[in-house]
Formats: C-alpha cells, sequence, structure tokens
C-alpha cells in the first residue's frame, strides 16, 4: 500500500509540471479568473434580459443570434490563428471581450443588451487560437488530461459564487445584475493584462502576413469537410448534434428553475453550486484515468448525456439537479474526447483551421439549439429535457455502428 501511495504521488508530481508552467499554467490561470467575474453573472443572463423585457422566444433568439455572431468571425478565426499567431490573436480577442463586457453594464433595454453580447461573442473569434496553444503545449500522451485540468479546475469559483449574484438581485434587483456585470468586466481586464504580458507563441512558422483575399476564402472552409475521413466527419457530427442537446441547459434551465419550479434566484445559485461541486470532484477522479482510457470517453459521456436527460423528466429540483451535472460531465468527456483526438490528427501548421471547424459546428448547433429550446419550451416545459434525450439516443445509434465498423475493418 504504501508503494502504491509513493507512486501515486510521484505520478501526481510529475504530470502537474505541464500543468502549472508555460502557457497551459497561463490558461489555467485566467480561465480560472474568467470563472470568478462568469459565475456571478452567467446564470443570470437570461433572467437579465428577462428584467428588460425580454419574453422567452427574445431570449432563445437572443442566443441564437449572438452565437451566429461569432460563428461569422471565427471561421476566419481559425486563418488568423495559423497565420499571425496564437499569441496576438489571443490578446487581441480577450481585450475586446473586456470592452464589450463594460458595454454589457450599461445596457439599458434588452435589445441593447442583446447586441452587446452578440459582439462579445464575436470576439470570441480567437477561440482556435486557445485550443491550439493548449495542444501545442501538451506532450500527446497528456493531451485529454491536459484538456480536461483545464476545463474543469478553472470551475472550482462556480462552487461558492453563483449564489452572490442571486443575492445582488434579490437585494438591488436590477442594479444588482449591473453590479455583478461591473465586477466580471473589471476580470476580464486582470486577464486581458495577464495574457497581454505573459503568454508565449508556439506556432513555429514565422507569422505571415494577412491577406483579406485568403481571409474571405476561409468561408469556404467547410466545402473542404467532404474531403475529410469518415471518422473524423462522424466527430464534428458527434460536435453539431451535442451542442444542440445540451443548449436548453444553458439558455432556459434558469427562468425553468425561477419561473416554474417556483424558487428563487438564491436557490438557482446554490444549485448550480451544488452541479459544479460534483462536476469538479468527479472531474479530478477522471483526471487520473482518461488518457489511460481515452478511446472509452467519447461513448461514455453519451451515455451519462442520455442518462441525465430521462432523469431530468421527473421535473423536480432533485431531478434538475441530477440533470444538470449529468449533462455537463457527459459534455465534457465528449469534448475531451474529440479534441484530444484532432490534436494527435491534424498538424501544428493546420490545428487552427481544425479548431475553427470543431467551433464552427459547436456554434451551429448552439444557435440551432436555442432557437428550438426557446420554441419548444412555450409549447411545454418538458422540451428541456426531451431534446437531449432524444439527441442522445440518436449519438449513440451514429457513434456505436461506428465503432462497430471499425471492429469490422
Amino acid at each position: 500500500m504504501r508503494c502504491n501511495k509513493g507512486s501515486l504521488l510521484r505520478s501526481i508530481r510529475s504530470n502537474i509540471k505541464y500543468y502549472v508552467t508555460g502557457n497551459v499554467g497561463i490558461l489555467l490561470l485566467t480561465w480560472f479568473l474568467y470563472a470568478i467575474g462568469n459565475a456571478v453573472t452567467s446564470p443570470y443572463f437570461s433572467i437579465y434580459l428577462k428584467m428588460l423585457g425580454a419574453n422567452a422566444v427574445d431570449i432563445g433568439l437572443t442566443y441564437s443570434v449572438s452565437v451566429v455572431a461569432q460563428l461569422m468571425t471565427i471561421i476566419p478565426g481559425g486563418y488568423l490563428t495559423d497565420t499571425m499567431g496564437r499569441r496576438l490573436s489571443i490578446i487581441i480577442g480577450t481585450w475586446l471581450i473586456t470592452i464589450t463586457t463594460y458595454l454589457m453594464v450599461i445596457a439599458p433595454s434588452w435589445q441593447l443588451l442583446a447586441v452587446f453580447y452578440a459582439l462579445s461573442m464575436a470576439a470570441g473569434f480567437y477561440q482556435p487560437a486557445l485550443l491550439a496553444i493548449l495542444i501545442d503545449s501538451l506532450p500527446p500522451e497528456k493531451y485529454a488530461s491536459g484538456i480536461l485540468v483545464t476545463s474543469v479546475l478553472p470551475q472550482i469559483p462556480w462552487l461558492v459564487l453563483p449564489p452572490i449574484g442571486g443575492l445582488l438581485i434579490n437585494k438591488y434587483g436590477l442594479l444588482g445584475i449591473r453590479f455583478a456585470y461591473l465586477f466580471s468586466a473589471a476580470i476580464s481586464t486582470i486577464v486581458s493584462i495577464i495574457r497581454h504580458f505573459t503568454i508565449k507563441e508556439t506556432l513555429n512558422n514565422k507569422s505571415r502576413s494577412i491577406s483579406l483575399r485568403e481571409l474571405l476564402r476561409s468561408y469556404y472552409s467547410l466545402g473542404n469537410m467532404t474531403h475529410l475521413p469518415s471518422d473524423l466527419l462522424i466527430m464534428y457530427l458527434t460536435t453539431l448534434i451535442m451542442y444542440i442537446a445540451v443548449m436548453p441547459i444553458n439558455t432556459l434551465l434558469p427562468i425553468y428553475v425561477v419561473y416554474r419550479l417556483g424558487l428563487s434566484t438564491v436557490y438557482w445559485g446554490y444549485l448550480v453550486s451544488a452541479s459544479y461541486a460534483a462536476y469538479i470532484l468527479l472531474g479530478i477522479l477522471l483526471l487520473f484515468y482518461v488518457d489511460k482510457y481515452r478511446g472509452k470517453l467519447l461513448i461514455t459521456g453519451i451515455i451519462i448525456n442520455t442518462v441525465g436527460s430521462a432523469i431530468g423528466l421527473l421535473e423536480n429540483t432533485y431531478s434538475t439537479i441530477g440533470y444538470m451535472l449529468l449533462l455537463q460531465v457527459g459534455a465534457q468527456l465528449i469534448m475531451t474526447a474529440i479534441q484530444s483526438e484532432l490534436g494527435n490528427r491534424i498538424n501544428i501548421d493546420r490545428r487552427g483551421y481544425g479548431m475553427s471547424l470543431l467551433i464552427t459546428f459547436q456554434l451551429i448547433g448552439q444557435t440551432i439549439g436555442s432557437y428550438v429550446a426557446g420554441e419548444l419550451y412555450r409549447l411545454n416545459t418538458e422540451s428541456l429535457f426531451l431534446i437531449p434525450l432524444v439527441l442522445s439516443l440518436g449519438l449513440m445509434v451514429i457513434n456505436l455502428g461506428r465503432a462497430h465498423r471499425t471492429v469490422n475493418e
């Protein structure tokens, strides 16, 4: 037993250096800081819109339009990542998000809040650069654990901070949520400064000059999808369907909990914290096994999403917690599996392009999922759980079929 404990501690110490130093450590720190600001604002964005006069359809459309705005910039974002480099893309995008967050503090109407949110989403064009620089900075055998640790550990602020946003709303109403967004904007400023002075470039090729013609041609990148291997196509398709499935939890679940179940915004904050506590604990436990069992992460995540959606159909407080937790865990395992595989299959000089395609399908899924969730929620609140259940079952059939074909080949 003593030997096993010693081996485990040595393994932990040898792994930590990959996650807390260099670019990976900077991303871990700045994503942690971002989570501090997001934890007091994101759970209440739908409520912020509603307080300014938006209805369920308006909220769904806000998310859809905002995702379309990011979609318009994420495609050339992959081109910029592979031309002017990861570092400059990250610095410009981070500062733009900081500016738009300040604008969201002072939005006088839900329409302008929606515009500012869309601009913030469009400023996320540098997301391929973040994923590319993360993969670039990890050894291949640590892709899965590196992706998981930088996804899970930065969520620790969600354990305690979401109720603070609810308390501010309960005490100060609309002014309270503006305070929360001002705090988030200040955090974003700190993140921008840290990234500006510490991020190191990983693209080995000397940065090329940006061509407007090539930038515009990047919009045709989706046409190249037909030339990809079938297994990669299935991964992109899986990403699309999964994001359609999980959007109801991001858009209308706060409305469901506060206005359908009748819980306070503070209680909603506690629910978010509880689900993230379990999510982080499971993530830490999985960290020691994901690299070894990377090939099984995808189907495991799909099964977890399916079970979580079925539990949500019970429509009570406890089933809602289970729904939130299981969809978070399942979605994270699916994306860890897909991002790891892309990191293995795509060369460093084309990694920005590959990651931009991945995010493109994420955004298309979010666009479809947000709109469908808003429309169906008007008809039946059970759609929050039926949408992910049906789509997760479809993903299970697709990927089990792919696994069966692979075994027979």
